[in-house]
């Protein structure tokens, strides 16, 4: 399975006492802390997530500042841009560079959209953790068609995707301070990206599907955080057919999903699992009466 390039840059150390500073672009940080259980009070060297902060420019302009996991910001970028709808195809792509020591993504397009004047004075601060920011409202996705993908997948094929996605993410396992995202077909998992944000993991895998040439719209993309309008329009943008979530989705995020074509399931844990919106891409081995009722 491919992870995608990784870069590093010095991460965050915020403990109480003097630590050795870790490489540049780590994803976690080390730092002290006074553990108490029952009524015993330890203290130790405690691994956390690393959040720092890391500038975008697009043709030397600054686009945005965004938080998040310090590693491979250069498939970050990229998924961003293209899920803004800022960066449409591969030909438009002409430079991508990463700073680590300033903690900077330049990128160079061919072609920008021709309301790119407008779209640094539009700015939504989306539900996302970190405070994300999205230049996307419903009225930008009213052009793009409605997602007529064939893919058909099983409720088991789902379900076992789901048990391999949970046990992927290492950085999760020893911080417990990120989201993980992943893009799979219906044998396995191809694709995974984590971050102290789920937004961010979203674009991390997009932007890594993009540069490894994946295509998107034959596959499923499974999120381990709240399924918002900002992550829906991430997945309407980049023509996903199917997004499957451990939590819940939002009003918002149905209604977009309902829109434009898009399988989403929500609270999908062992053998459950609601299907909000287009369900007759899902098929239940053994009950064939829950087709019919899907219609």
């Amino acid at each position: 399975m491919y992870r995608g390039t990784v870069v590093d840059r010095k991460s965050c150390n915020k403990g109480q006492k003097s630590v050795p500073r870790k490489p540049l672009m780590d994803a976690t940080s080390k730092t002290v802390i006074f553990r108490a259980k029952g009524g015993r009070v330890e203290e130790l060297l405690d691994e956390v997530a690393a959040e720092s902060a890391f500038t975008l420019y697009v043709n030397d302009e600054v686009l945005v500042s965004l938080l998040c996991t310090p590693t491979e910001l250069d498939t970050m970028a990229v998924g961003f841009l293209l899920s803004e709808g800022i960066l449409r195809e591969r030909q438009a792509l002409l430079a991508l560079d990463v700073d680590e020591t300033n903690a900077s993504v330049y990128v160079k397009l061919a072609k920008l959209p021709d309301n790119w004047d407008q779209i640094f004075h539009k700015k939504t601060i989306t539900s996302g953790c970190g405070q994300g920011v999205t230049f996307t409202d419903s009225r930008s996705l009213q052009d793009l068609a409605m997602n007529r993908s064939p893919l058909l997948l099983e409720a088991e094929t789902i379900r076992a995707l789901l048990r391999e996605f949970r046990n992927i993410s290492d950085l999760y396992l020893r911080t417990g301070g990120v989201h993980s995202a992943a893009l799979a077909d219906k044998d396995q998992i191809v694709l995974f990206s984590e971050d102290i944000g789920r937004h961010n993991a979203v674009d991390k895998l997009i932007g890594k599907a993009f540069l490894a040439g994946v295509s998107l719209d034959d596959k499923v993309l499974l999120s381990s955080g709240r399924i918002s309008g900002e992550i829906m329009t991430k997945v309407i943008r980049n023509r996903i057919p199917v997004l499957v979530s451990r939590t819940a989705p939002t009003c918002m995020s149905i209604s977009y999903a309902e829109n434009h074509g898009v399988t989403l399931i929500g609270f999908a844990r062992g053998k459950k699992m609601n299907i909000y919106t287009h369900p007759l891409r899902i098929r239940f081995a053994g009950n064939p009466g829950a087709e019919e009722k899907m219609k």
